[in-house]
């Protein structure tokens, strides 16, 4: 198989995964949304989040403090004068959940609210494909639960049935055409979407939760790659072969190096039309766009490409490439 599926890392989380993780506990979107206002003391924080129990709310609280999304200033010297308040990063992730609600908005089921039952569960089940290479493995191509247990063999086979069925009954995944070979699924429409606000949740891992948080790897660009690209809108008069690629931040093993290959994909477009996606480098291919992951994640959220190189002496290709994910993702 063609620029088949990536080895991964065994324990932990992947990039993107620990916001999502945070986001998927509907009282700490509560917890945050409340603070958006201004610091809160903990009566009127128990008050805006719908009165729950007290030291739920207390526990939720302290863990928010301790991923350093909330922080307690002291705003009188009166008696219950201490109130709480978002950091940086607390803003930040509420950029983050904002994504996320404009994905369960797009749902086959209709829009859900990130706080809802429904809701939760969709997230954690995007959570638990994303960390275990599911979804990297069926966003290159279909795939029955038994031949991704073949390709991910560090985890279980239990494990591997429980998320795929997650990600099944959330409808993230569907049956694709058997061709012969057991009963594949495939990633659906809306999963492909997912990649904005895995985009968004990265980014806020990358800015404030650096130490706390997976780096992205090859795993991660690969799977950003071959979910959107596909999605991509381009010009009729788009031709050629292109290359787009990122440099990682770490190895699979989870090593930090300051050289590592470039990971990313190879495409190939007719008449606006993306014909072949695969997750190859072709390096004798002359057209190319190259950056960091804060780089393309710039180009990708905010249609910022000034931080990428294109390469070529004609990068058209490349910049409608780059522009044509950003609107399949955030152009609305």
């Amino acid at each position: 198989m063609e620029g088949g599926p990536a080895t991964g890392v065994v324990d932990g989380t992947r990039a993107g995964a620990r916001v999502l993780t945070i986001l998927a506990n509907p009282l700490n979107v509560r917890i945050l949304r409340a603070h958006e206002a201004g610091a809160l003391r903990a009566t009127e924080l128990n008050e805006k989040t719908g009165w729950p129990a007290q030291t739920t709310l207390r526990a939720a609280v302290t863990s928010l403090r301790e991923a350093d999304l909330l922080d307690r200033r002291e705003i009188s010297r009166m008696p219950l004068g201490v109130a709480t308040e978002l950091t940086p990063a607390g803003h930040e992730i509420l950029c983050a959940a904002a994504a996320i609600e404009r994905w369960l908005a797009k749902s086959p089921d209709g829009p859900m609210p990130l706080d809802s039952d429904w809701g939760k569960s969709a997230v954690k089940a995007l959570a638990a494909g994303w960390n275990t290479k599911m979804v990297r493995s069926m966003a290159y191509e279909p795939a029955s639960l038994t031949e991704l247990a073949q390709r991910i063999p560090e985890v279980s086979y239990p494990s591997l049935e429980r998320r795929f069925t997650r990600m099944r009954n959330t409808h993230q995944i569907e049956p694709a055409p058997a061709a012969g070979r057991g009963s594949p699924f495939a990633v659906t429409p809306w999963l492909r979407h997912a990649i904005a606000p895995l985009c968004v949740s990265a980014r806020c891992e990358r800015l404030y939760l650096r130490d706390e948080s997976a780096p992205i790897t090859q795993v991660e660009i690969e799977s950003a790659f071959l979910l959107a690209m596909p999605m991509a809108p381009l010009p009729e008069t788009a031709n050629g072969t292109c290359i787009l690629s990122v440099l990682p931040e770490a190895d699979e093993d989870g090593q930090r190096r300051d050289e590592l290959d470039p990971a990313g994909v190879t495409i190939e477009v007719e008449a606006g039309t993306i014909v072949r996606c695969v997750p190859k480098l072709d390096k004798s291919t002359p057209v190319w766009a190259l950056g960091t992951p804060m780089d393309w994640l710039s180009a990708v959220i905010d249609g910022h490409f000034e931080g990428l190189r294109l390469g070529d002496a004609r990068p058209q290709l490349a910049a409608d490439l780059v522009n044509g994910m950003h609107l399949a993702l955030f152009g609305d």
